[in-house]
């Protein structure tokens, strides 16, 4: 994944960063959603400590997996980042702080986990020194604790707790109005899939859904089948907001999953990233997102990706973040999620993709 920008912090919290514990308890308002299994780099324009305020910046990136080459992920990700702030004509930060937010494998203790990303954080560390970038702290959480790789003897081998919600830092932040990042356990509750017997109704309706497609595919060159499903489900799709719009009612069951089975097709789902309706778009693929229960989540996919492009349209970039990144957690060669999830991690103006699905509906005579 390619190293997303760094902006300036509009509102940075005063310059109250003395500890480990401070950029600990700093780490929330750095970023619209807490990271998870995430690097986080926090540039520091102004030295902590000083009087005013703290310019800072911040960009998150996935941490490698096991198998990966730390040396060559920390050289990557640190040449993106050197580089990305150069074309951009930005001014390198005075010093940097390394967030490894990690969660332990089932069963793994806590200071396991900190001690396996060690090799990580020091490769990381020779990365950013190359580029003259100094490191203040390279600090580790898991699972509530925390830990520094650059000054382990301030912090024993078991950690220490994460500051509590109300600290000198977090006050000072709060004052200053940055705003505190959302966890995305919260977020995702908005799109979760429906439990109980509503999660049995809609699990039957798209097993029978499911089986009438085979069906018909069983009786109909699939190139005639394709073409078919793909103008029902518009068709469905401008029925369904319409009825939203002028009634508030979401569809049925049977209409339901006839619009997530048929959403799966790339060409549909292009044809509702272009819909005009932001708003009732996005009560739509709520809906469907919620109803693509098991047995049946791999319909999932582009139902999380359009709920996140329309929360993105509405300025929801912490829905969007977790939306899109649910749809690669559900399928990780999910290439408009991906797209979209960089796309928002880099800056870029969501009018610019939404011109773009727009011209390219036009083209496709939608």
């Amino acid at each position: 994944m390619p190293m997303p920008p760094a902006s300036p912090d509009p509102t940075p919290p005063p310059a109250m960063l003395r500890s480990t514990a401070d950029l600990v308890e700093f780490l929330p308002f750095l970023l619209d959603v807490e990271p998870v299994d995430s690097l986080v780099i926090a540039g520091l324009y102004t030295t902590p400590g000083t009087r005013g305020h703290l310019k800072t910046s911040a960009a998150r990136v996935d941490l490698p997996t096991d198998g990966e080459d730390f040396n060559d992920v920390a050289r990557r990700i640190a040449d993106d980042y050197v580089h990305g702030h150069r074309r951009r004509g930005d001014d390198l930060p005075r010093q940097v702080v390394l967030y490894m937010c990690t969660t332990p494998a089932s069963g793994q203790p806590p200071h396991q986990a900190m001690r396996r990303l060690a090799p990580l954080a020091d490769a990381y560390r020779s990365a950013f020194a190359y580029h003259s970038v100094p490191i203040l702290d390279a600090v580790c959480i898991a699972v509530g604790r925390y830990w520094s790789y650059t000054h382990p003897g301030r912090i024993g081998p078991e950690g220490a707790a994460m500051p509590g919600q109300i600290g000198p830092v977090t006050v000072a932040a709060v004052a200053n109005g940055a705003v505190r990042a959302a966890d995305p356990a919260v977020v995702a509750r908005a799109f979760a899939a429906i439990t109980g017997r509503a999660a049995r109704r809609a699990a039957n309706a798209l097993g029978r859904a499911t089986t009438a497609l085979n069906n018909r595919a069983a009786r109909t060159p699939f190139p005639v089948l394709a073409g078919q499903l793909h103008l029902e489900t518009r068709a469905l799709i401008e029925t369904s907001l319409a009825r939203i719009a002028r009634t508030g009612k979401l569809p049925g069951a049977r209409d339901t999953a006839r619009l997530i089975t048929g959403l799966k097709d790339p060409r549909t789902r292009d044809f509702a990233l272009a819909c005009d309706d932001h708003q009732t778009a996005h009560r739509l693929w709520q809906h469907l997102a919620r109803h693509s229960v098991a047995p049946h989540e791999d319909f999932a996919p582009p139902l999380l990706t359009l709920y996140g492009w329309t929360s993105w349209l509405q300025g929801d970039t912490s829905a969007a973040q977790v939306a899109f990144r649910a749809a690669l957690a559900a399928n990780p060669q999910y290439r408009m999620a991906s797209y979209l999830h960089t796309a928002l991690a880099q800056g870029t103006s969501v009018e610019k993709y939404a011109a773009i699905f727009r011209e390219a509906a036009a083209e496709m005579g939608y």
